[in-house]
């Protein structure tokens, strides 16, 4: 028989929420407040997985363990969300400073000039170094800082997959003692928490990006204010970014707890009942887990209010306005 637990319900109350953020996305795409190709589009990508993610969980706080295809699914969904903010967390403050520093560049990805750049695009470029290089190509790119945080960000995702996968492998999971399991559980432990580690460490340096560029308006100011001879200000874009970083890093630091903790585990089976997630696990599974994600997608989101009227970026050639990736607003590209 099926039943609609306390899991299934609270999937549905964040899918609710997750869909009304997809709708103001959409449209914006579809009335060209946003364009597809601007640093939006990573948040839009988060808000499909999440969906996805919610309309797992409902299925399976309705079935429990009947299909364990589902329960699977979830964990892999759920896992990527956690990346795809933190990402989107930096992206958005790289685009910032490429608006609004008095440079008109990013200290974060410093561009290359199109005579630097040779007749391909860097775009191209960076791509096939990648797909030759591996994490080899930060000896290529090391004075570009955010080549380096995408190419561990990857790895330490590549970590977190496979040491869930790796668990999820064990024969039975009511027989902790067994030397498989044991065996699994110290591998995904290593792995996962590591993993894990990696994305806090990513978020403290994004702590370290936003205070430093929030002291750099302050003493010298953005383009807007020199332009009108403001005094030094603290744009409140970069207020939401921090604002963002608070619950993004809420989400690693129990990320961090639910790896090296197995009462904190999904694999844990004293999490669950006959139908699903205890009520217990699920109040700390979502006020920790899904709920500080939804936060953070929603101030990111917000920031297109507080950089519409934001200076267009400095671009020095049709080459580099096309391969721009950035959020249009009347006649500005913001």
């Amino acid at each position: 028989m099926l039943t609609f637990t306390a899991e299934a319900g609270t999937a549905l109350a964040f899918l609710i929420g997750y869909l009304a953020v997809f709708a103001w996305m959409l449209f914006a795409y579809l009335t060209d407040l946003i364009k597809w190709r601007s640093r939006y589009s990573l948040i839009f990508f988060h808000v499909i997985v999440r969906i996805a993610s919610q309309g797992l969980g409902i299925a399976f706080g309705v079935l429990g363990f009947s299909n364990t295809s589902v329960f699977l699914a979830f964990l892999i969904l759920g896992a990527e969300g956690y990346f795809s903010l933190v990402l989107c967390a930096f992206r958005f403050l790289v685009s910032w400073q490429q608006h609004n520093l008095v440079s008109g560049t990013s200290w974060l990805e410093p561009r290359e000039t199109p005579a630097s750049a040779g007749p391909k695009s860097n775009r191209s470029r960076k791509l096939l170094v990648f797909i030759f290089l591996g994490p080899f190509a930060l000896l290529v790119y090391r004075n570009n800082p955010m080549v380096a945080i995408h190419s561990i960000l990857v790895l330490a995702n590549v970590a977190i997959i496979v040491g869930g996968s790796y668990l999820a492998g064990a024969d039975d999971y009511t027989d902790l003692a067994s030397h498989d399991t044991q065996e699994r559980l110290l591998v995904s432990k290593i792995t996962r928490t590591a993993g894990q580690g990696v994305f806090l460490a990513c978020n403290a340096i994004l702590l370290f990006a936003i205070l430093q560029t929030i002291l750099t308006g302050l003493r010298h100011g953005d383009r807007r204010s020199q332009k009108r001879r403001m005094g030094p200000r603290v744009h409140p874009t970069l207020i939401l970014i921090l604002l963002a970083w608070f619950p993004l890093t809420v989400r690693g630091t129990f990320s961090i707890l639910q790896s090296a903790i197995f009462q904190l585990s999904y694999f844990n089976p004293d999490n669950y009942t006959a139908t699903g997630f205890k009520p217990s696990f699920t109040v700390v599974e979502y006020g920790l887990g899904v709920l500080p994600e939804f936060l953070t997608c929603v101030l990111l989101n917000l920031t297109y209010f507080t950089s519409r009227n934001d200076p267009p970026r400095h671009v020095s050639s049709q080459h580099e306005r096309t391969d721009s990736l950035e959020l249009h607003t009347g006649s500005f590209l913001v």
